[in-house]
């Protein structure tokens, strides 16, 4: 994998070609967005999880008898290569998974993914293809594993079809997807069926089928699809395939059942998943998978499946990231989308952006982890623009107060399933070492700018108003109100109040904001102002705590007598009394569900530890259910063990 540019200014290289004159090269220091300052050190690697890119993976050569060569083009790489029929069990199985069933050696980055197997010896035919020569179905893939020394496991797909004498080639490949998106009661007539193919798809044709609605074809001509279906009836079920015409070849997948969303006044349930924090455990093998724990959250993604959740959504820290190559960060958002793939076939996923999913420019100050910025240019290489283009969030947040800093489009925004309003929000935006962004502009973690602050105030007025609305869910990363591994920073930073964003004024850094725990009371004010807000879901600590949050909670208020006896801005230490918040009107559940599979945290103290209702270390998540008449929450383990229940989460308003 290319590794990072160690310098202190980034050069774009940009030739001219004019005829009758030779051609010129000119280069242009691309300096620092005008929003921050650059520190004054050499750049370094972050910490780079994966060994492999996403298209090395598919880097297949020739065929054989037996499959396909693939040459991953660095003789280093020493391992194993495992292959089976994907999905497996097609015709039966209504949840795709792989499973392996060859292995041949990975020697000097090379090796052969055995397929002859899978059709000429019954016991080996699971999928029952045909046998002999030239009978092979469009559908035909294989699953293959890679298990690469030191560095774990990748997984793909190919397909493939063999000629008249017996020998193996590889089609035009859905390597990604199809995953149903944008399936949401803002327009329940229609859905997007997302998917990206292994090369460009040129002069062929790529659609989507459904069954009594219609075929939609992409515009598109490259790898990446984002297919728009309309005419959908709410709630009805429908089956879909996608089909990939690459002459002379066709491919086309099995077909996959989904459900067009309700209409806003359903009178059907409305059942969603919630967790978050699924970035590598401890153990190795799958708990290590290209950045997250695959292991646990596959198997918390099955439970919910067949718990019968509608859509699911994920609070952020998806992946290790903190990585500076786009090529790394990448894959590690890929190796998560495949663990929820089977379920995201036939229901969407929605989500958010957690300090994790951090794509960074690193310099070598003598720290041991350096001085970490955002990485730039923001519209395409920020951590922000990334998340974007590997995920299919709506596009309706607000915009940057600040056009040279980074987007908000996909990783702040709002849907809306039946009676229930989402709104995913983002407080690790723009982000720099928290204690270095005094010193170079951006945004420590837990911090909200005020534009988005100002949306969400926005956007819960709106819904109050709304009587299509009947209840209201946001969910992001930070705890608002921490209580176990995240009491030291967070939304509270043990009641700093002197931590904030900064910006770069014509070289001169100023804050861009008031401090955190004002921050913090403000966006808490208006989530307590509204009567439609059910809970505020959020992850970061490693633990699941269900804490009730009132105008009696003591939390701590900066400028009120008593609260910082020393003036230090600090709120809440010893000695201080630490004060409720008049302003949190209606009270409101904050439910923290950081246990998809990272190391865990147990309980510490901090100020409204009387609140904390219910607290567990153990993997799990919450299973939501809205009625018309109530939303209801359990939380299961890994195990399937109930470990808390609440019939209605408005009861207590």
């Amino acid at each position: 994998m290319r590794k990072s540019m160690k310098k202190s200014a980034l050069l774009l290289f940009a030739v001219f070609i004019v005829p009758g004159i030779a051609a010129s090269v000119w280069a242009v220091a691309l300096g620092p967005p005008s929003v921050i300052v650059e520190p004054p050190y050499e750049m370094r690697d972050g910490s780079i999880r994966n060994q492999l890119s996403f298209d090395q993976m598919h880097g297949f050569t020739t065929g054989t008898t037996k499959g396909l060569n693939l040459d991953l083009g660095d003789p280093s790489i020493q391992g194993k290569i495992h292959t089976g029929p994907y999905p497996f069990e097609a015709g039966e199985a209504d949840y795709d998974y792989p499973r392996y069933r060859r292995t041949e050696a990975l020697v000097d980055g090379a090796g052969l993914l055995r397929m002859d197997k899978f059709i000429d010896e019954d016991k080996y035919n699971a999928n029952e293809w045909p046998a002999g020569q030239g009978t092979f179905p469009p559908s035909m893939m294989i699953g293959y594993r890679l298990e690469v020394n030191r560095d774990g496991y990748y997984d793909s797909v190919v397909a493939i079809t063999r000629d008249g004498g017996n020998i193996f080639s590889k089609n035009m490949s859905i390597v990604e997807g199809p995953f149903l998106t944008m399936a949401t009661s803002d327009d329940p007539t229609k859905a997007t069926i997302a998917f990206e193919l292994d090369e460009d798809l040129d002069s062929g044709t790529a659609m989507v089928q459904v069954d009594g609605v219609g075929n939609f074809t992409s515009s598109n001509t490259g790898k990446k699809h984002e297919i728009e279906v309309t005419g959908l009836i709410p709630s009805r079920e429908y089956q879909y395939r996608v089909v990939v015409e690459d002459s002379p070849l066709e491919v086309h997948t099995g077909y996959y059942e989904f459900r067009a969303a309700p209409a806003k006044d359903t009178r059907k349930p409305v059942r969603f998943g919630f967790i978050s924090d699924s970035r590598e455990g401890v153990g190795g093998g799958e708990r290590i998978y290209t950045g997250h724990n695959k292991h646990q959250l596959g198997q918390l993604v099955k439970h919910a499946y067949r718990k019968g959740a509608d859509l699911f959504i994920f609070g952020g820290d998806l992946v290790n990231g903190y990585t500076s190559e786009i090529d790394d960060f990448r894959l590690q958002l890929k190796g998560w989308k495949q663990t929820f793939a089977g379920f995201w076939r036939g229901r969407p996923v929605y989500p958010a952006m957690g300090n994790h999913e951090t794509l960074l420019n690193v310099y070598d100050d003598g720290s041991t982890y350096g001085i970490s910025l955002d990485k730039w240019p923001y519209a395409t290489d920020s951590a922000e623009a990334v998340f974007a283009d590997e995920f299919y969030n709506p596009v309706n947040g607000p915009a940057p107060s600040n056009p040279d800093r980074p987007t908000y489009d996909e990783n702040v925004y709002k849907f809306q399933q039946g009676p229930v309003l989402f709104i995913a929000f983002n407080n690790n935006y723009w982000w720099t070492t928290n204690n270095q962004c005094e010193n170079y502009g951006g945004s420590p973690e837990g911090y909200m700018l005020d534009d988005q602050l100002a949306w969400i105030e926005n956007m819960l007025a709106d819904a109050e108003l709304d009587d299509a609305v009947k209840y209201i869910v946001l969910y992001a990363q930070e705890p608002v109100f921490p209580a176990g591994g995240h009491v030291k920073d967070a939304m509270w930073y043990n009641g700093d109040n002197n931590v904030k964003a900064y910006v770069n004024n014509s070289g001169t850094v100023e804050p861009a904001g008031p401090g955190i725990v004002d921050t913090r009371n403000r966006f808490w004010e208006a989530v307590a102002g509204s009567s439609k807000v059910a809970a505020v879901l959020t992850g970061d600590e490693h633990a699941y705590h269900r804490i009730r949050i009132d105008s009696t909670t003591p939390v701590g208020m900066p400028g009120v007598a008593g609260n910082d006896s020393d003036g230090d801005g600090i709120v809440c230490e010893t000695g201080d009394t630490c004060s409720p918040n008049p302003a949190f009107s209606y009270p409101t559940w904050q439910v923290t569900a950081g246990t998809g599979g990272a190391p865990y945290y147990a309980l510490q103290d901090m100020p409204w530890r009387d609140n904390v209702v219910a607290f567990s270390s153990q993997t799990g998540y919450c299973m939501f259910e809205a009625k018309r008449n109530r939303i209801s929450m359990t939380v299961y383990t890994i195990t399937g063990q109930k470990i808390d229940y609440v019939r209605d989460l408005m009861a207590i308003k």
